[in-house]
């Protein structure tokens, strides 16, 4: 079961954490991560920001399924020590192969 978690850093900046399920793709998660940090329902086309404007689209800022095939042999393997950081809008992104998706504003 996925866990996500909306809370603010030390400088009081906006973070969303997002755990994936283990049979959920990394793409699945950061789609489910931008949907908390925007507050808004998505589709992996567009996301729509708190305002109700839409942003870009995701494709954009990354190829949702190179991410899925980067990690598809060691995604949910806590040991590895892969990450993929890439800007989304105004957010900061990071995946990582412990199916963790941290998600900040820039």
């Amino acid at each position: 079961m996925a866990a996500k978690s909306k809370h603010a850093d030390e400088t009081g900046q906006e973070i969303v954490s997002y755990t994936a399920a283990e049979d959920e793709l990394p793409s699945e998660a950061v789609i489910a991560a931008l949907r908390t940090a925007t507050g808004r329902a998505a589709s992996p086309g567009q996301v729509g920001d708190e305002q109700g404007k839409l942003l870009d689209p995701i494709f954009r800022s990354v190829d949702l399924d190179a991410l899925d095939a980067l990690f598809r042999s060691v995604y949910g393997e806590p040991e590895t020590a892969n990450t993929v950081t890439f800007t989304y809008s105004e957010y900061e992104v990071t995946v990582t192969a412990a199916g963790e998706v941290v998600v900040r504003r820039r």
